[in-house]
């Protein structure tokens, strides 16, 4: 299966809002090679079926040595993770640094950056499985606190521009005022990627139907930002972000 180009292809980012690398600076070279070559394995073959021998061969490392920086597969696999949403977001970012987002009012932003991700996800089917997979590991492994809140932060990286993009939407009168916004985020932001996740897995039983599969995340942003511009329902009315 040929590897996702766009998340295989190392890019340094722009000053606007990512940092240079995802990773501390204790980070050395040998640990982000073999997180590079872990998350190329991990997004061909899945976890799962890459064992620790093959991660250290690719990163040029021996086993003992890559356990010593991961205890386990799972603490790896977050790193991967974490650097994965890094490019992917990488892809967000030239979105929001673009003249023409700065340009837009702030129901736009919104609508752009709700589909960015959804285009994301559509275009990045393993990527969308191998979260997934990692998700049900969660379950049942124990992973570093320290690997899980970095992975954390780099999911919400752009909470932010999404904020702001509320604000300037109140404030230019394009979104309604009466909406819990931390609400509305993790609840499109759950809906985008769940359905992507149930996609990425195939039909597990003929009523599932994804003949139109596209159809759906396209339907959940269009819902969402059509609810932020007043014609919604009304039913998450909590008040705004400070609250």
């Amino acid at each position: 299966m040929a590897r996702s180009a766009r998340f295989s292809d190392r890019r340094a980012c722009d000053a606007h809002g990512l940092p240079e690398t995802p990773f501390s600076a204790s980070f050395d070279t040998r640990d982000t090679k073999a997180v590079e070559q872990a998350a190329l394995l991990f997004l061909d073959e899945g976890i799962a079926a890459v064992p620790m021998t093959r991660v250290a061969h690719a990163a040029g490392v021996g086993v003992a040595t890559l356990y010593r920086h991961f205890a386990t597969k799972a603490d790896l696999a977050v790193r991967a993770a974490t650097l994965l949403w890094y490019r992917f977001n990488l892809e967000v970012n030239d979105l929001v640094i673009s003249e023409a987002f700065r340009d837009m009012s702030g129901l736009e932003m919104l609508d752009a950056l709700t589909s960015a991700y959804r285009n994301e996800y559509l275009e990045n089917p393993r990527f969308v499985a191998f979260i997934d997979e990692l998700d049900r590991m969660l379950l049942t492994e124990r992973v570093d606190q320290s690997a899980l809140a970095c992975y954390d932060a780099q999911i919400d990286s752009f909470y932010f521009v999404f904020e702001e993009a509320y604000r300037s939407g109140r404030t230019d009168g394009s979104i309604r005022r009466d909406v819990d916004f931390r609400l509305f985020y993790r609840s499109v932001a759950h809906a985008l990627l769940g359905v992507a996740q149930k996609l990425s897995r195939g039909e597990l039983i003929p009523s599932d139907d994804f003949s139109l599969a596209s159809n759906e995340l396209h339907l959940i942003a269009d819902m969402a930002v059509t609810y932020l511009g007043g014609t919604g329902s009304g039913d998450c009315k909590r008040g705004d972000p400070d609250d």
